[in-house]
């Protein structure tokens, strides 16, 4: 962890997101989170429909919380980010860095140039002279836009990570990371879910799923016939609100529907990793993001994964100062904040 943090900026497809972190020397102290709603179609399939709205929302999470430190850490996932795990031969970190770019271009379907590119050794020595690298590309254009946004909020980004990433690193933060198991890091945002499994304490697999909690509430608005917002609130209200007329019920149903076809996209995925992976057998799944407040989706992801499935909790292993937050609101909100939290370990001058 890096001296001075930065400010962790998760913009979601329905929320942004900000996490403060501060090191002290009790361990990691929760400053500031908080997250606020965006309009609807403020961002669609990844990309920003309608900038100065977005940039608008970024300043007013700062001021509303009285963050005068400006300098951010934001993330991607989705199309527009590929990341894979190759194997090389045994070179230095210099090394890599000056041949990084002609070796990805075999990796990569896009064209070079429209392209980042980023790699890290995860294993030096992988044997018979090679070694494990993982490769990440993002295209230039979704970066340049993203930057462009939160610049024209007055805020300066400094790094630039991914989700899954992220998702690693508040739950490194939070839990032992276990060192002879295969865990499954899984966060269910609003349009994406972001997958990171993670076997001998290293990401050896990442997948980003371009559906998401949405789906719930574009089935409800298409059922009940009512606008977005209305059905977002229906989606998240108290059963007390809602047991008047049945409505809970169907709610309910559409609810189990939706949580079925998430369940089976993640399934597909896991499968996948299973089938060409040594350590296939999955122990546990950390469920994060908006749609982990779903009970449905906890049940059917046990149900099919015979695997013990917990909420990931991005304060659990935090310095939380009671008279500052509201420890019970707090905890509630919990599963949505873990890429942000993720991204608050970052520090001034990462990469």
């Amino acid at each position: 962890m890096a001296a001075k943090n930065v400010i962790g900026l998760d913009i979601g497809t329905s929320s942004i997101k900000l996490a403060q972190l501060k090191e002290t020397k009790k361990g990691t102290q929760l400053v500031n989170f908080d997250s606020i709603m965006l309009p609807p179609d403020t961002i669609r399939d990844g990309q920003v429909m309608h900038a100065p709205q977005l940039s608008e929302r970024i300043q007013e999470i700062f001021s509303l919380n009285k963050v005068r430190h400006k300098k951010v850490a934001v993330s991607l996932s989705g199309h527009s980010v590929i990341i894979k795990k190759i194997s090389l031969p045994e070179m230095t970190v210099e090394e890599l860095e000056d041949s990084i770019q002609w070796e990805a271009e075999q990796y990569i379907p896009f064209d070079i140039k429209d392209v980042f590119v980023d790699a890290e050794i995860i294993n030096p020595n992988a044997g018979q002279g090679q070694m494990d690298v993982l490769l990440v590309a993002a295209k230039k254009a979704i970066i340049e836009e993203m930057l462009d946004v939160v610049r024209d909020a007055r805020v300066d980004p400094q790094v630039v990570d991914v989700d899954a990433f992220a998702l690693y690193n508040a739950f490194e933060l939070n839990y032992p990371v276990p060192v002879e198991e295969t865990v499954a890091l899984i966060n269910v945002g609003a349009a994406t879910i972001n997958i990171n499994v993670v076997a001998d304490g290293l990401s050896s697999f990442t997948r980003d799923i371009t559906v998401g909690g949405n789906q719930l509430t574009e089935e409800i608005s298409k059922q009940f016939a009512v606008p977005w917002e209305e059905a977002e609130h229906m989606k998240t209200s108290s059963e007390t609100t809602l047991s008047m007329s049945g409505v809970l019920r169907e709610v309910q149903r559409i609810s189990e529907r939706v949580s079925e076809n998430l369940v089976s996209e993640i399934q597909r995925s896991l499968d996948f990793f299973a089938a060409t992976s040594m350590n296939a057998n999955i122990s546990s799944v950390y469920l994060s993001g908006g749609a982990a407040l779903q009970s449905g989706l906890i049940d059917g992801l046990e149900r099919r994964l015979g695997a013990e499935v917990r909420a990931l909790n991005p304060f659990n292993n935090l310095i939380i100062d009671p008279k500052k937050f509201d420890l019970a609101s707090l905890q509630r909100t919990a599963p949505v904040a873990a890429i942000a939290v993720g991204l608050a370990r970052r520090g001034l001058g990462d990469r």
